[in-house]
């Protein structure tokens, strides 16, 4: 079969696909205008899970880089509706092998050398298996057990075509059916898997997270063989262990779930926070346990940079949102790519803020409350769903926006995440992370920045203060304070109450910088945090 021929039978059966599943759409909404809402509903979950699992047979039959792509929408599902990512996630075990004669054409061209010169065993059949490339478990002469990841031949032209016949499919669902971030998520999928296509840079990432990982014993990364290594090649140490969500071996080994969930969430802490440069891809098969309780991370393809600006920008985030500075908000969110560059997103995202701050301090009870608990229900009867209604579908699209950072970013979280609830489920991994950020955070330049900031307003709210005083004191006289005198009374206890704090967190801050006692430090953040609720308490009440 010619490649010409081959390229035409993948886009029709491709676009069949996709024609097949928007067919359904339309008779739903069809149905939905003739019969309502009800019928509508009714039938929607059927329709997705009808087409979810065509996508995810067509992609099975259609193999090749189509498998890869499923495997990368499952993770930055955003714009799916959940069935489809449920299906797409059991992809990641279905990918093709290739014939071991392939695998060594490919070894032999590119280490310059006849396979058995450079391997005393290697096997017919691999030990995994992907859309790009397979490993195996081989031995060199020198009698080191080693892992050789290789690429199917062929497999660059290959995923350059299906990569054309998928951006085919996606133009014709965006022509019937409006999903906003579909063209960003494909850029961005198709971004990693060129990246993937070459086994230099997997090299080189392998190195520098090596590198910046070389301080924690219970991390481990594969040594690299350089001299066995080509864009096509890779040959590293090998590394004995099992999946980390083994539980039934992680028990039979005396390892304990919850301590192997904390050093993972640790290590992610130091690749994303202070190195930003970290592994992508931490799902089960990529991280191992061996019996001395280490981790070892696999697969390096799936790279991901936090931006310096991303970075600095959430303290700067978090201190507007304390100091409810609306302005500020959404220009940290407008910085780090969440809304919009236009006047009018600016004008939709500021009301959004605004509800959502409205709901949060007017509409619920706050004690107790976590985010991860916030329910649809919640929401209804609301400012928030007051808001929504009142906005269009266009606008909310036009406004918000996902960027690239925060979607590797989230989709790694999700991943930690899911490692974490499987082997700990009792462990909190924000309480594993708050000891990280409180020795590490308060050392970065826009966390003072913060507290110095906050210091600032208050020396202006005391400059402004006899002002204040004369005006009670005329109004008095006058005869005109009548129902504001206990509100102004209050409000200036209030003041006097926060001058007090702000020398104390002045002399904190002196004394940490003088004798650099964590102590003071402490003291600093106590103070700072009752300082806060003094002003959010009091602005309550003006």
């Amino acid at each position: 079969m010619s490649t010409s021929f081959s390229y035409r039978k993948r886009t029709r059966k491709a676009i069949g696909l996709i024609n097949r599943m928007i067919w359904r759409y339309v008779r739903l909404h069809i149905g939905k205008k003739l019969f309502g809402k009800k019928y509508y509903q009714k039938r929607l979950n059927k329709v997705e899970l009808k087409n979810a699992t065509d996508l995810k047979n067509g992609i099975l039959e259609l193999q090749g880089l189509f498998i890869k792509f499923g495997q990368l929408m499952s993770i930055m599902s955003n714009v799916l509706p959940k069935a489809y990512g449920e299906l797409l996630e059991s992809l990641q075990d279905k990918a093709p092998e290739s014939p071991l004669e392939n695998c060594k054409q490919v070894l032999e061209a590119d280490l310059g050398k006849p396979i058995d010169q450079i391997f005393k065993e290697i096997p017919e059949k691999p030990i995994a298996s992907a859309s790009i490339g397979q490993v195996y478990k081989a031995t060199l002469l020198s009698g080191e057990v080693v892992a050789v990841k290789v690429q199917h031949q062929n497999i660059k032209a290959l995923a350059e075509a299906d990569l054309t016949i998928i951006k085919k499919m996606l133009n014709r669902v965006s022509f019937f059916i409006k999903v906003n971030g579909m063209d960003f998520v494909y850029e961005q999928i198709r971004k990693m898997i060129m990246e993937e296509l070459d086994f230099g840079k997997e090299r080189v990432s392998m190195q520098i997270v090596a590198e910046n990982l070389k301080d924690n014993p219970r991390v481990k990364v594969p040594n690299v063989h350089e001299d066995l290594c080509s864009n096509r090649v890779l040959v590293t140490s090998f590394e004995e262990g099992v999946k980390i969500t083994n539980i039934e071996q992680l028990n039979n080994w005396n390892l304990d779930g919850e301590d192997i969930s904390r050093e993972l969430i640790l290590a992610y802490c130091k690749m994303v926070l202070e190195d930003g440069f970290y592994h992508a891809d931490p799902h089960p098969g990529n991280v191992l346990v061996n019996q001395q309780g280490e981790i070892i991370l696999l697969d390096f393809g799936a790279m991901a940079v936090l931006s310096e600006k991303m970075r600095k920008e959430i303290p700067l985030l978090l201190q507007a949102a304390l100091s409810q500075d609306y302005d500020k908000v959404l220009t940290s969110l407008q910085r780090m790519g969440f809304i919009g560059e236009t006047s009018d997103a600016r004008k939709v995202a500021k009301k959004i803020v605004e509800a959502f701050n409205k709901f949060l301090t007017n509409e619920m009870e706050i004690s107790g409350f976590k985010m991860t608990d916030l329910k649809v229900e919640d929401i209804k009867g609301s400012s928030i769903e007051a808001l929504l209604k009142e906005l269009s579908i266009s606008e909310l699209t036009k406004t918000i926006q996902v960027p690239k950072d925060w979607v590797l970013l989230n989709r790694t979280l999700i991943l930690v995440g899911g490692i974490s609830s499987q082997i700990a489920p009792e462990l909190d991994p924000v309480e594993v992370i708050k000891p990280y950020l409180k020795s590490k955070m308060m050392s970065y330049d826009s966390i003072k920045s913060m507290l110095m900031d906050a210091i600032k307003k208050q020396f202006k709210t005391l400059l402004a203060l006899p002002s204040q005083l004369n005006t009670f004191l005329a109004k008095a006289n006058n005869g005109e304070l009548e129902l504001e005198i206990k509100n102004d009374t209050q409000k200036l206890y209030a003041v006097g109450q926060q001058f007090m704090l702000v020398l104390g967190i002045l002399a904190s801050l002196m004394f940490y910088y003088l004798a650099k006692e964590d102590n003071w430090l402490i003291g600093t953040v106590l103070l700072s945090l009752v300082l806060l609720r003094s002003v959010w308490k009091n602005r309550k009440k003006g």
